[in-house]
Formats: structure tokens, sequence, C-alpha cells
């Protein structure tokens, strides 16, 4: 079963800022999570007027600090996001008006180990109801958006699907003894994917779990050299890459282009694919799972798309 956070959590606020508040607003929204808050007259922000698909309301002031505040003020617990170690501005602001009021807050960056382990923590401990989601905006640190998604996903979410992939390789599969393997679990993609247009022009998250049975590993364990496994660093950059390449319309198109280039590995025998995407209408997100071999070249329709792809985006199994 998925695990699920034991927080009472009801509502995300925040100021709707570019970066770190818009994410967190995002989430929410996309999860049918309640969101809100307080945010400057006339729903100002460093690109523009809020757009009003946020449900924030406005302070009487058009200076950011007073909406800080009052965000603080108005939640159970603050969590700040920043891709640097240290906070500043409206950052460093949020935490001392925490600290003032004598409100729980963390803060969590891009060096933090286990960040959603520490945000399920962080909630549960103070068994937040309201919480502030501050940190970066956009222009300060262009990933700070994607470190809010990821965080609150897998603190919320954990990979839904990826536990079948597990509990199949604790089998004898039908195709025989699965072996030796090697799992890459959760691992977080940008893709543009969707049916419509709009899915297209932007990047996505997605999360892939792999399970890559191997000829065996003895030889690597005797030799603790790179070179007699794989590299599954340089395999999650390839998977990254080929995430990014292009558009596409399915994620069973995509998930094919994964299992080609993990078998593009000559010690890989077959590969088990769980690709997910986040998130559906009424629904925590949708998934394809997939297992391919050597023996099993992707279909005829599915080649002649390949071929039609510019030569360096051809994925091809030996």
């Amino acid at each position: 079963m998925r695990q699920e956070i034991r927080s009472p959590l009801e509502k995300i606020v925040s100021g709707g800022q570019t970066g770190a508040d818009r994410a967190a607003l995002d989430w929410a929204l996309a999860h049918g999570i309640a969101a809100g808050g307080w945010c400057p007259r006339g729903r100002r922000a460093e690109d523009g007027a809020i757009p009003h698909r946020y449900p924030l309301e406005e302070t009487p002031s058009e200076d950011y600090v007073e909406r800080t505040l009052w965000n603080v003020r108005d939640s159970d617990g603050t969590v700040i996001f920043t891709v640097d170690r240290t906070l500043s501005g409206g950052s460093r602001l949020t935490a001392e008006e925490a600290a003032r009021l004598r409100k729980p807050w963390v803060h969590l960056n891009g060096g933090t180990p286990y960040p959603a382990e520490k945000l399920r923590a962080f909630l549960e401990e103070h068994q937040i109801r309201v919480l502030n989601v501050a940190g970066s905006r956009s222009s300060r640190e262009p990933g700070v958006s994607r470190l809010v998604w990821i965080t609150l996903e897998e603190a919320f979410f954990p990979s839904f699907l990826a536990h079948l992939l597990y509990k199949k390789a604790a089998q004898k599969d039908a195709r025989g003894a699965m072996g030796d393997a090697i799992e890459i679990r959760g691992l977080w993609l940008e893709s543009r994917i969707g049916i419509t247009e709009e899915e297209r022009s932007r990047a996505q998250p997605l999360r892939v779990s792999l399970r890559l049975q191997v000829g065996g590993l003895e030889e690597a364990a005797r030799s603790d050299q790179i070179q007699e496994t794989v590299d599954y660093d340089e395999l999650a950059r390839e998977v990254r890459q080929v995430a990014g390449a292009r558009p596409r319309n399915l994620l069973e198109r995509l998930a094919e282009e994964i299992a080609a280039a993990v078998l593009r590995r000559p010690k890989v025998k077959s590969v088990s694919v769980v690709l997910e995407k986040f998130p559906l209408p009424q629904a925590e997100g949708v998934a394809v799972s997939l297992w391919r071999d050597r023996s099993e070249s992707p279909d005829p329709a599915w080649r002649a798309a390949q071929d039609a792809d510019e030569p360096s985006h051809r994925l091809r199994v030996p």
C-alpha cells in the first residue's frame, strides 16, 4: 500500500510570488488540496499581476512584507524552500517572523538530505493543518519550483505504483528467475508530454523506477570496479536526456524509449519500467508499466516512429 502522511493537513497557503510560492499553490490545486493565502494589494508579483486561478486575498498594502507576515501569522507552520543553503531577503524575514511568533518552521534547500522525509516529520510532529510555503522567487533561483513540487510529491504521495515493480522482482518471473538486479527508484524527470498542445509546451514532472536484470554482479563485487557493472549515475543522466529531448504525446512512447536506452548496455538482460505522471483530475497520477528484454524488439509502429526522428534521438536495442 502507498505510504501516506499522518498529518491533518487541510490547506496550503503562500504569497503568490513566482517560484516557491506558486509551485506550492499549483501542487495543492492539482491534488485537490485547499489553497490560499495573502498577497499584496493589486495581486503584485515580479511578473505582473498574480493570475486569478490562485485563490489569494489581498492585503491593504502593496508591500511584500505585509503578506509575508500575515501568512506566517495565519498558518500553523511554515516551510521555506531555497536552492542555496542560506536564507536572505523575504525568506529570512519569514523565518524571523515565525521565530518571533513562536510558530514552527523548517528550511529545506537544495543540499538538504532527504527533504521529503524531513517535511513529513515536521508536519506530523507539529500536526500542521494550515501550511505556509515560502521561499525564493524564480528570477533568483529558477530551480526552486522543481524542488518544491518534488518535495511535496514525495512527502505526501511516495511512488504509488513502483511497489508493484519490487513485488514482482521478489517473485519468480513468468519468464524465469529474476537473478541479480540493479534498481533505480524514484528518479525524477522533466518532459514535455501530453495529448494537448498546452501540455507539450511546458516541462512536466515525471517519476520513473527501473529494475535492471543483469548477467551477474559477482565480478563487480570481486573487482570493486564500475566497469564490471552498470554505471547508474550515467544511466540516470541518459534517461533524463531521453525524457527532455523532445515533446511526446504518450507516456507509453517515452517508457519504450527509456527501456531501449537501458537495453543498450551490454550487461542488462531485461528491464522493468514504471513511469508516473502527476497529476490528473480526480486522481493522484497515472503510470505505465512495462517489461522488455533483448529478445523483444519494439513493435513495428514504434520502430517506424523512431526512424522518423533525428539520428541523435534514435535508441537501438543491440
